[in-house]
């Protein structure tokens, strides 16, 4: 008798009477008002995540970036962690039991990075990310009329210049690499407040506020250029220190992401195991596609096929449209009833950094609602050469692979499902990127498994170079903070193994060096190929795929040790990997 069966017999048999309501655990009770205080008061430190969480209380405000205002997160932290630990967990019910567990990990990773690591006074291209990102986040979403999204963009960056003062104060040493990558940040921030901001907000008519954001743009680029200045002649002149945390710091952030302690040893194996096994399945469909090239030779010959310019948006449609009938047909997941994505051109401000992306509203926006998924055009200046490499990425073997990554049924779907359910505060604000990334990551594959492409090898190809990429980030990542691997040796690492050309395979490497845990695409891939096998394994013939996602994302995104207890129950061996 499957699982299924026997809980809903249980439930028949020792059910409450009809109409009755389970009385709600005062330890739930205690720890939704622990989080609300938390998150309010985080919010009002930090108005530029209040904007991302879709809270616009603080739209006009960039929050303390001061020594003390770092003391204040690192403060605010250790209080709440204090008084989370106060609420017995014996009076919780079991879902509350995981939220106390997700707001536990948040708080010792924020201790973990403000208060041991400090890595406010040793990564100078967060502030000028801080200065971008609250803009942009604020002509991203049309949640108020443009003028009045333009004022708190004024007002904003007239507080940018205090805030690059304070970092000016803060920053003390910084090593060689994380001061290549903020020059290159820096650089790209001044780009898009000169650029790319004045141009999207040419529709606003309001004389007196143009003026006011010519004055305060212009004050906010100058404190831009200054802080550069600043740093070439002060840190960045004596580049000290590594970027590498070192052993245990990485097991340290492994274990609060996961929940559950994963040695290095372990790590290490499982994706090399993983990278082993997909560049073998890589190499042997490169023959099968023509055995007279290389792999790379055959993986570059996708791209020769492509849509055209004007039919680029089109393409993107259709294939959402047969990526969903796909997923109906072959019982995926349940969809939504409201499943509704826009397929649009990526806005102007946006295109330097992406192909596709998906853009969903914060998990507490209430007005701009309606998600995006964004396909950067072909820009009309460009070369014919350019203009070619651009669509390259869009290919027709690899274009719906991403569609199905970031939309159907990746991370759309996943949010689409996640606003239908009553999540808790800390679910809603609190996902886990083993559990996100690792989903959307996952459905390359099972979409390919399940026949998507009708068993094409050139699909399955431009499947396993995106796995090999991600794989490799898994080991790069590792190897640059624990083994003294450089970031050289990094990016031949992604060239041979990930077939990657030179400057992209050292753009993945670079990237290693600021986000040690940047593998957590494959980890949670990984992962949930284990819990799908075991909880086949329980249901034996009962075994559907659609109730297993069905099952897995009905309960937002949460570390995977969880989901394990919340699909398999007492049937759980532990094991994520």
């Amino acid at each position: 008798m499957p699982r299924l069966a026997i809980v809903c017999a249980a439930l028949l048999l020792w059910g409450p009477a009809a109409g009755a309501q389970p009385a709600r655990p005062i330890g739930d009770e205690r720890l939704d008002a622990l989080a609300q205080r938390y998150f309010t008061q985080s919010w009002q430190l930090d108005p530029i995540d209040a904007t991302d969480d879709g809270v616009h209380d603080g739209d006009a405000r960039l929050g303390s970036f001061t020594a003390d205002g770092y003391r204040a997160r690192i403060e605010l932290a250790r209080s709440t962690l204090a008084a989370l630990r106060e609420i017995d967990p014996g009076t919780m019910g079991a879902e509350a039991a995981d939220d106390a567990q997700i707001l536990t990990s948040h708080l010792q990773s924020t201790l973990l990075d403000l208060a041991d690591l400090e890595t406010w006074k040793h990564r100078p291209a967060a502030y000028a990310s801080a200065a971008s990102e609250s803009v942009y986040q604020l002509i991203a979403l049309d949640f108020a009329p443009l003028p009045d999204r333009m004022r708190s963009i004024v007002a904003r960056e007239r507080e940018i210049p205090a805030m690059l003062e304070a970092a000016r104060t803060n920053v003390t040493t910084v090593d060689e690499t994380t001061a290549e990558l903020a020059r290159a940040d820096i650089a790209g921030t001044l780009d898009f407040f000169t650029n790319v901001l004045p141009p999207a907000l040419t529709p606003v008519r309001d004389a007196s506020l143009k003026a006011a954001f010519a004055e305060s743009n212009a004050a906010a680029i100058a404190a831009l250029r200054a802080y550069a200045s600043a740093l070439e002649a002060g840190p960045f002149a004596h580049p000290s220190g590594t970027f590498a945390i070192g052993d245990a710091r990485f097991a340290e952030e492994l274990r609060l992401q996961e929940l559950e302690p994963i040695s290095l040893a372990t790590y290490e194996s499982v994706g090399e195991s993983a990278l082993a096994k997909t560049k073998a399945d890589f190499i042997a469909t490169a023959k099968a596609i023509d055995p007279a090239k290389s792999p790379e030779e055959v993986a570059a010959s996708l791209r020769a096929t492509h849509p055209t310019a004007d039919a680029l948006l089109a393409k993107a449609k259709n294939d959402l449209q047969s990526l969903r009938a796909f997923v109906i047909a072959h019982k995926i997941v349940t969809l939504p009833p409201d499943d509704d994505v826009t397929v649009a051109p990526t806005p102007e401000f946006a295109r330097q950094t992406t192909f596709a992306s998906m853009s969903a509203p914060g998990p507490l926006e209430t007005k701009a609602t309606r998600a995006y998924y964004y396909v950067t055009p072909v820009e009309a200046g460009w070369s014919d050469e350019r203009k070619e490499q651009h669509l390259s990425f869009f290919n027709d073997a690899a274009f719906p692979i991403v569609s199905a990554h970031e939309v159907m049924p990746g991370h759309y779907v996943n949010f689409a499902l996640d606003r239908h359910e009553k999540l808790s505060l800390i679910r809603k604000l609190l996902p886990s990127p083993s559990f996100a990334e690792g989903w959307a990551h996952y459905d390359e594959q099972m979409m390919v498994d399940e026949g998507w492409g009708n068993g094409d090898p050139h699909v399955r190809l431009a499947q396993l170079q995106l796995a090999l990429q991600r794989e490799c980030r898994y080991l790069v990542g590792l190897r640059e903070h624990t083994q003294n691997m450089s970031v050289a040796a990094g990016a031949e690492f992604f060239e041979k193994n990930a077939f990657l050309a030179a400057e992209p395979a050292r753009r993945e490497a670079l990237r290693g060096t600021q986000d040690p845990l940047y593998g957590y695409y494959t980890l949670g891939k990984l992962e949930l190929l284990k819990l799908r096998a075991d909880d086949a394994k329980i249901e034996g013939s009962h075994f559907s795929l659609e109730a297993f996602h069905d099952r897995l994302l009905a309960h937002g995104d949460p570390p995977i040790a969880i989901a394990r207890k919340i699909v398999l129950g007492a049937d759980d061996d532990g094991k994520l990997l």
